[in-house]
């Protein structure tokens, strides 16, 4: 079974493998109890430890997965041939943006107009006047197809700044970032030291150890399912998907642009311009004034 039809596989049952890895973690749980009460549990300095080692180990289980799940969907026969196809749209539609902007605004325009007269064929009248107040109401709360293109011709996969800037840097820089590494490395020494300080080994509390062990390898295994799922399924079949709509968008401008796909113009409204009217003094007004000269 190749890497493909193995994440498939793993995707349809991604359900119920969660619910199977919990209802193991579950059990785990329900076995062993807790030796005493919260308060002393609480002010237990191995419980914090705990803690922290747990999420510790959660954090790069799920930064582990995220990677992993990007490199898979990337990788994928689907994306790159999505990846090569949109590349192709990109670099046509970036030297007529204009005018597909124009089109895609004639286009909504249309799909509006085909909803109203769809609804107006289906009441059996030729205009939104003959409709009673009902159907009026259903004709007003009509909401048509809408072409969003933001990001059309943007690439499958960038990394986008807080800035909102692309940055297409493509080299490596060994020492970029070290001294971040070394303070994590730092943090996880003193992290697993503390833990194994003052540690006896005591066969009779191996049995829960497994126990937790259970607990902490379930709840890990979910984080990276559910960590890695995501990534890899938007890549290798939503965005795929994406990109088929949007050739089908772009090969509708083509054969607009060609003649072969008939829409209707939008109507140019010209602006109303008001009458000014000039009010004409009444004639005694008039004449009064002429005797006064």
């Amino acid at each position: 079974m190749n890497a493909n039809k193995l994440l498939d596989k793993l995707y349809r049952n991604l359900t119920w493998l969660i619910v199977l890895m919990s209802i193991i973690g579950y059990l785990a749980y329900r076995t062993f109890q807790m030796d005493g009460d919260i308060q002393s549990v609480a002010s237990n300095p191995n419980t914090w430890l705990n803690i922290a080692f747990v999420i510790w180990l959660n954090l790069n289980v799920q930064n582990g997965a995220i990677n992993s799940g990007i490199s898979a969907g990337i990788d994928s026969e689907e994306f790159r041939a999505a990846d090569e196809v949109n590349n192709k749209i990109i670099k046509s539609v970036n030297n007529e943006m204009v005018e597909f902007r124009k089109y895609v605004k004639t286009l909504n325009y249309n799909e509006r107009i085909r909803l109203e007269e769809d609804l107006l064929y289906k009441y059996g009248v030729d205009s939104k006047e003959e409709l009673n107040k009902k159907q009026l109401r259903a004709f007003k709360r009509l909401k048509p197809i809408k072409h969003d293109i933001s990001g059309f011709n943007l690439p499958l996969y960038y990394e986008l700044t807080n800035n909102g800037e692309i940055k297409y840097e493509s080299s490596f820089n060994k020492n970029k970032g070290i001294w971040t590494k070394r303070l994590g490395k730092v943090i996880s020494g003193l992290l697993f030291g503390a833990i194994s300080v003052n540690i006896v080994f005591n066969v009779s509390g191996l049995g829960e150890a497994m126990m937790s062990v259970i607990v902490i390898s379930t709840g890990l295994i979910i984080t990276y399912l559910l960590s890695f799922m995501p990534p890899m399924f938007r890549l290798k079949f939503a965005i795929p998907k994406g990109v088929i709509l949007k050739h089908t968008l772009y090969s509708g401008y083509i054969e607009y642009k060609t003649g072969t796909h008939i829409l209707r113009d939008i109507p140019i409204v010209e602006p109303k311009v008001e009458e000014i009217k000039v009010v004409e003094p009444p004639i005694e007004l008039v004449e009064e004034k002429k005797e006064g000269e």
